[in-house]
């Protein structure tokens, strides 16, 4: 029960974050790779989604993560949530990050849901 309200909770979350991208320098970019979370999203909640398709997800955003590594700095999570444009590069790679982790972190945990459902349904 929690895992489906916090599911939809995060379909929701995904999509907002997908809208707001449009004026992003790479918005294509974001807009898509919250996107995907929010299908990814919608399909577990239809009981369509395959595991494998959700750890695809979280293995690219996880490299892409390790990717941001290099350009985060402590002022960058320091002044992360202070101002809403992002004037320094360390703010906006803390956000990225943060954003990919999030992402990530979320279709690991509906890969294992899924992959553990259906185990249990194959015995």
């Amino acid at each position: 029960m929690i895992l489906k309200f916090a599911n939809y909770l995060m379909v929701i979350v995904f999509a907002l974050a997908a809208i707001v991208q449009y004026n992003d320098a790479n918005a294509l970019r974001w807009m898509l790779a919250y996107g995907v979370a929010c299908i990814i999203s919608l399909r577990f909640a239809l009981g369509k989604l395959h595991w494998a398709t959700a750890a695809v997800l979280a293995g690219v955003c996880t490299v892409w993560a390790l990717f941001k590594i290099p350009l985060l700095s402590a002022g960058g999570f320091q002044h992360m949530l202070e101002e809403v444009q992002m004037n320094q590069a360390g703010v906006e790679a803390a956000r990225e990050f943060l954003g990919l982790l999030i992402i990530a972190g979320w279709a690991a945990v509906l890969a294992i849901s899924t992959y553990r459902k259906r185990n249990k349904l194959d015995e």
